[in-house]
């Protein structure tokens, strides 16, 4: 039968040109927090673009894929699992990379295949069983969907308003991906049927390149969604609601960075430096430069160097002849002439006049 491109797998070409941009996007940002989500991505977009093969009938010409999609379905689960993980703070028990195990065993089919293809090898193949399970693919997917259900469950506090939007994009994510295990799911069973056609076939693709489109929806609707920097016109698209909204969120995150700051004391860090910072607090560094410049009314380094003077003066109170060089750079100044600059425009005096007056 000759190859050839219809409608369909037209609409799923693109979806599969859509996931390599988005991966593309995601995998270099800075934020290595979303790498989850940016393979998850490339794994439908794999997947997909096998199918598109598939139906087009240039898998006889290109047939180094067959295998692949089981490969990227068993990543599918822990990808996403890591990333709620992520999202909601939480640490794992034991070594995550155990999690990929069956994904990798799954993919050596996959490497004897190619090296047979290059008469590399005439190995028989191994873990066949694992490419060919459709049942246990399913059962591997179901599993990691409740594991990420219970996730959301136990982290569903509504005691802010991030932790509600936070709750929303995770119930439409694994919404969207439940719904692609369904149909999985749903083309096998269905195989089996008199009435089954292309159409039942196609929707396993729809429903990745449905997910595909509408992460990509967010991360252009609102680029910084998957840093945890949530808005309300992605959710609230009344204007009033979006300015009032936004403002709770600003002085909920300012709240969390200056306690941060007061417990942590990240400043004592002598070569802290935003992106630093950002990385601790869980926010991006273009998040946590608005909330400072917004909420604080001044740049980072001032911030920073408020709560270093702050340190300071208490130490330069409660030390007996205290050495001023030795608590500049405890508190986390790096030089002289910086510490002296700051203490003055603050204090109006230097640090050894500061004493005699204290």
């Amino acid at each position: 039968m000759q190859s050839s491109l219809d409608t369909w797998t037209s609409v799923f070409l693109l979806a599969v040109a859509m996931g390599l941009f988005l991966f593309f996007i995601l995998i270099t940002d800075k934020n290595k927090k979303n790498n989850p989500i940016a393979f998850l991505v490339l794994a439908f977009s794999v997947i997909l673009f096998q199918y598109v093969l598939y139906w087009t009938k240039y898998e006889i010409t290109f047939p180094y894929l067959r295998t692949l999609p089981p490969f990227c379905y068993y990543l599918t689960g822990p990808l996403l699992y890591l990333y709620f993980s992520n999202l909601y703070k939480k640490q794992v028990k034991f070594n995550f990379s155990l999690h990929f195990l069956i994904a990798f065993l799954s993919l050596i089919p996959t490497l004897v295949i190619w090296l047979k293809y290059a008469g590399l090898t005439e190995l028989k193949i191994p873990f066949l069983f694992l490419v060919r399970g459709h049942w246990i693919i399913s059962a591997h997917m179901a599993l990691y969907s409740c594991m990420i259900i219970y996730l959301i469950i136990r982290n569903k506090e509504m005691n802010s308003e991030y932790a509600k939007v936070r709750h929303t994009w995770a119930k439409v994510l694994i919404t969207l991906y439940s719904l692609f295990i369904l149909s999985y799911i749903s083309y096998y069973v269905l195989v089996n049927f008199s009435f089954f056609n292309d159409q039942w076939d196609y929707m396993i693709s729809v429903m990745m390149s449905v997910s595909i489109y509408t992460i990509g929806y967010f991360i252009f609707k609102q680029p910084e969604v998957f840093d945890g920097e949530f808005y309300s016109n992605l959710f609230l698209p009344i204007k009033n609601k979006n300015e009032t909204f936004e403002t709770s969120l600003l002085n909920e995150f300012y709240e969390y960075l200056t306690k941060y700051m007061n417990k942590e004391k990240p400043y004592t860090d002598n070569e802290l430096r935003l992106v630093n910072l950002a990385d601790q607090v869980g926010f991006s560094t273009h998040l946590l430069s608005k909330i400072i410049n917004e909420k604080s009314g001044s740049n980072f380094n001032t911030f920073v160097n408020d709560y270093r003077l702050v340190e300071a003066e208490k130490l330069l109170i409660s030390e007996e002849n205290p050495n001023i060089k030795s608590i500049f750079f405890q508190v986390g100044f790096n030089n002289k002439v910086t510490f002296y600059k700051a203490f003055k425009n603050k204090h109006h005096c230097t640090p050894t006049e500061f004493i005699a007056k204290s």
